[in-house]
């Protein structure tokens, strides 16, 4: 009798390359984590993007026969006459390469283009969270990374707006779609409104600072701009967050340990923005138990409680946003490029 076992074929792969994912993912939150923490602290931090992943697989069999001397007596029962056996080995070997280009320090400072703000408001049932997580300004609207001692509280009117935003968008009368034209982003475009929401739309170009049309209806379409509004303006003046930004908002949620905060050792910032809003990164001496993600720093766990969806749903947009520059920044040819064998 010849018996073997492995694991081969499409479901090794299936196996290993859900646990390359699952390892690599872990790690760039982890990376992320970690960057923000320090600096908080003041101090630089580098880089590694993954690059390339190769797994080299080896197969080798074995055999075997035990046979039995004097009495049956002895070992009938007792031995396996024939055996056999297929050994499957898995050797990934992870390639990384150093963020350190011009190029990603130009993209992380660039403000946030609004073809990529269009993208996530179109995927999103509520895209009143990314009006207030990537938008500084629309119209007269102001929407800061942090607030200032003579403003003290969010704009409630921009507020207004992001939630009239999700309003209109959920009854099926606002759109944002792409436009042709090349020195416009996109359009908004509000129909089919009347008479139901003939107030919620009034009050919506009100806050815009744009004329009802008499025509109820008149298909309203807005321009938006990359732009800062100006005189007898007609259309949606956009201004947004850069990446660096919303890694600065990030940064500032740090609930800083109170030895920490008492010895200035870390970045003081004033109060965050709507952006920032719910966003918390806490910390303990003690590893936490139920923590999202966590890394451990000066001798204190920074970590996400798994329960603050707000800041979950914060992170993940941040490094949505941080994976593309990184790989994107990621040069190949920079020396040293870093192979790491895994396994023994």
């Amino acid at each position: 009798m010849l018996a073997g076992c492995a694991v081969v074929g499409p479901s090794s792969i299936s196996m290993g390359r859900a646990s390359y994912n699952e390892a690599i993912n872990k790690t760039e939150d982890e990376q992320l984590l970690m960057s923000i923490v320090r600096s908080r602290y003041g101090e630089l931090y580098s880089l590694l993007a993954v690059t390339g992943v190769a797994a080299n697989v080896r197969f080798s069999s074995s055999a075997g026969v035990n046979v039995g001397f004097g009495d049956s007596d002895d070992y009938v029962g007792n031995l396996v006459p024939f055996s056999g056996g297929v050994i499957y080995e898995e050797n990934p070997t992870i390639t990384y390469a150093p963020v350190q280009s011009e190029q990603f320090f130009r993209q992380m400072l660039t403000p946030i283009e609004l073809d990529s703000l269009l993208l996530f408001v179109r995927a999103t049932a509520e895209p009143d969270k990314f009006l207030t997580l990537l938008v500084t300004r629309i119209n007269d609207l102001f929407n800061p990374d942090f607030l200032p001692p003579a403003l003290g509280e969010p704009d409630p009117k921009f507020i207004q707006f992001a939630e009239l935003t999700t309003e209109l968008r959920q009854a099926g009368i606002l759109d944002w779609v792409k436009d042709p034209r090349q020195d416009i982003a996109f359009d908004m475009i509000i129909r089919r409104y009347a008479p139901r929401y003939v107030s919620q739309v009034r009050e919506y170009l009100n806050l815009l600072d744009l004329p009802m049309s008499a025509d109820l209806s008149e298909d309203i379409i807005l321009p938006v701009y990359f732009a800062v509004k100006g005189a007898d303006w007609r259309g949606i003046a956009m201004s947004t967050r850069s990446t660096e930004d919303l890694f600065e908002i990030l940064r500032a949620s740090i609930e800083l340990p109170e030895e920490h905060a008492r010895a200035g050792i870390a970045i003081d910032y004033p109060p965050v923005g709507l952006a920032g809003k719910g966003v918390r990164i806490l910390t303990s001496k003690e590893k936490p138990e139920k923590a999202a993600l966590a890394t451990k720093y000066r001798g204190y766990w920074f970590y996400i409680d798994d329960s603050n969806l707000r800041t979950k749903e914060f992170f993940s947009s941040l490094k949505t946003l941080w994976s593309a520059k990184i790989r994107s920044s990621a040069d190949e040819k920079v020396a040293p490029v870093l192979t790491i064998p895994v396994g023994g």
